[in-house]
């Protein structure tokens, strides 16, 4: 099907739906005054006040206005903005503005460059164009505007059911419309649009953070990049018309004169259609901003001591993302308290997709076994820190933790002496020490456990970040980096590249073969 029977099909439902339509359109038609203010906003460099370049236009037959029969005043749908952003740029005279500086020969030069001006004729035909394509969009408005502002505009003096009704009637018409054009034809309109809205502002990520936005957001926004929204909308409404009756999938409205690698979207977005697909894209929008809300990692932290050190060196962890979660002893205890069961807080990170770090000690076999069977079940997307065989032991050498022990007693002023000079020689674990500990401490016969202690062991370890020897860090330190560096890395790219080991809990890239 031609152009011209094209524009006639469309014209011609315009003539008998005129009425019905603007009974339901979701945007107020705009005086002249208001038209020109509302495309100056929005980066479009219309002149006039009171009046100017519409009825200018409009007296040559470049633009169409969408007033009803019998209206006194001329009316224009913002949708004309994308005619009037045709029609100024074909008349714009391409010059810099230090053109000026040479007085004397500016004038020849104005000469001389009016020559590469297109013909009336030729801004005529591409104006008339955009004019059809706004028309379309126009008459598409009320069906779609809706589902890109996520709000409903309607007459306060009929029912919302009954202003769905008249929609939905409206509907099935303007489709059958649709179902006479020719969508390869339309695909090149729909492209103009985004390729026009692209010269606006070429900001892909900036429109669908907009577009993901509340409509009060984009609302607001001026100048260029808010007429590349607009077009945007104008684009997208087209879309969505041709996907629900053709099934065919148009590039989104972000895209336009780069070709995306098939897969790189859903790895940015989450999804190929962020737009359709809201929920999925939003986070993954939110971390690409730097927005994210709530936390991007739980770290599980199995007692007082490991959760008190975490707290020593991430006192703002909560403010960064990072949530850490004292599990109080209960890793492999399937009676503890449910808030407080591992299982139960693994699970909840798979469906927010937050990473999950978990820090416990493997001398218990209850414990390995839980987290074993955790990571088999690939509830675990993160990072195991396992311990062996405990905090203390897996982190700190014997003669450093009496050391430490020793500093923690003398600066509440005990004497410490009967620590350092103190029989070590059968200590082989933490809570080894900690009963050696309380035999030699003048006043810590309450044991080690907990939150001084805790701090004690992050503090010694900030100061002294290597364990033995230079090239080995201590691991609960290597834990603490990765956390913090794991709020720059994609869930889902860790997700689908790397898993866990369940026998050595160490993390494994995932192979193609």
């Amino acid at each position: 099907m031609n152009e011209l029977c094209q524009k006639n099909i469309i014209q011609s439902f315009i003539e008998d739906y005129r009425e019905i339509y603007s009974e339901i359109s979701q945007n107020q038609l705009l005086n002249e005054s208001a038209m020109i203010r509302f495309s100056r906003e929005r980066g479009i460099g219309v002149s006039g006040v009171i009046k100017g370049d519409p009825s200018l236009f409009l007296e040559r037959g470049w633009l169409d206005s969408d007033e009803l029969p019998g209206d006194e005043n001329i009316l224009f749908h913002p949708f004309r903005i994308y005619p009037l952003h045709i029609a100024v740029e074909s008349c714009r005279l391409n010059i810099t503005p230090s053109s000026s500086i040479e007085r004397e020969s500016f004038n020849d030069f104005l000469v001389k460059s009016s020559e590469f001006l297109l013909s009336l004729e030729d801004i005529s035909e591409r104006v008339q164009l955009a004019n059809e394509v706004a028309n379309l969009a126009i008459l598409l408005e009320p069906i779609y505007w809706p589902i890109i502002t996520s709000r409903t505009s309607w007459n306060g003096f009929i029912e919302f059911n009954d202003h769905i009704k008249q929609v939905d009637s409206y509907k099935k018409k303007v489709l059958s419309l649709i179902k006479n054009l020719d969508t390869d034809v339309w695909y090149k309109h729909h492209e103009n649009l985004r390729f026009k809205a692209a010269q606006l502002d070429d900001n892909g990520d900036i429109y669908i953070l907009l577009r993901l936005s509340p409509w009060i957001k984009r609302e607001r926004t001026k100048d260029q990049i808010a007429g590349a929204l607009w077009l945007r909308h104008m684009a997208e409404i087209l879309r969505l018309a041709f996907k629900e009756v053709y099934d065919v999938n148009w590039p989104e409205e972000d895209q336009s004169f780069g070709q995306w690698f098939p897969g790189t979207r859903v790895k940015i977005y989450g999804t190929e259609h962020p737009m359709e697909e809201p929920l999925t894209s939003k986070p993954h929008v939110a971390f690409e901003f730097g927005l994210h809300t709530g936390s991007t990692l739980r770290w599980y932290l199995e007692g007082e001591t490991e959760y008190y050190a975490a707290l020593y060196i991430l006192p703002k962890a909560a403010s960064g993302g990072l949530e850490l979660i004292n599990l109080k002893g209960a890793v492999g205890n399937e009676h503890a308290n449910a808030a407080l069961r591992l299982a139960d807080g693994l699970i909840q990170d798979k469906d927010l997709r937050r990473f999950s770090f978990i820090s416990f000690d493997m001398d218990v076999v209850a414990n390995v076994k839980a987290i074993r069977r955790q990571v088999q079940e690939g509830n675990v997307v993160g990072y195991i820190n396992a311990n062996s065989p405990d905090f203390e032991f897996g982190n700190f050498t014997i003669e450093e933790l009496i050391e430490i022990a020793a500093i923690m007693d003398e600066k509440q002023g005990a004497n410490s002496e009967s620590i350092r000079n103190g029989d070590w020689s059968k200590v082989r674990n933490g809570k080894e020490f900690e009963e050696n500990y309380r035999k030699l401490t003048q006043i810590g016969k309450k044991g080690l456990k907990g939150e001084e202690w805790g701090k004690a062991l992050a503090e010694y370890a900030l100061k002294n970040p290597f364990l033995n020897v230079k090239d080995k860090e201590r691991p609960f330190l290597k834990t603490v980096n990765h956390a913090l560096q794991a709020r720059r890395v994609r869930y889902d790219y860790q997700r689908n590249n790397y898993y866990i080991d369940s026998e050595t809990f160490q993390i494994e890239k995932i192979s193609k073969d």
